[in-house]
């Protein structure tokens, strides 16, 4: 079972794509807030340990993308698996120079496949 960590800033969406993926019944899905900083998301992500995250492009700040988190994410040392979900794919990501494990596109079909096929060997 994967602990799962949405960082966007539309909640509706998220819940909804969760709600329809079929994901509740082998993984833990983490507290959903809006996005709000880099420094509050890197704060929940060292507090709750997910060993997913899935990241947004546009989190409704306008100074601050999903490349952003990522990349700082990174250098403060996270090692889980880190998913595009946003409508563009990996490629708005790999424009900021910045790669991902993968994308679930907003869908909950492709979250469903992305988790389940990063998480197979977790454990």
């Amino acid at each position: 079972m994967a602990k799962v960590l949405f960082i966007d800033d539309r909640l509706g969406e998220v819940i909804r794509q969760w709600e329809l993926s079929g994901c509740a019944s082998n993984h833990e899905l983490l507290t959903l807030e809006p996005f709000d900083s880099i420094e509050r998301t890197c704060q929940m992500v060292d507090t709750l340990k997910p060993d997913v995250v899935l990241v947004g492009y546009g989190l409704g700040k306008s100074n601050i993308t999903g490349a952003d988190v990522v990349r700082s994410l990174l250098q403060g040392g996270y090692t889980g698996h880190v998913i595009a979900n946003s409508g563009g794919g990996t490629e708005q990501f790999n424009r900021a120079a910045v790669t991902v494990g993968g994308t679930a596109n907003r869908n909950h079909c492709d979250l469903k496949m992305v988790v389940d096929n990063l998480t197979k060997g977790d454990g």
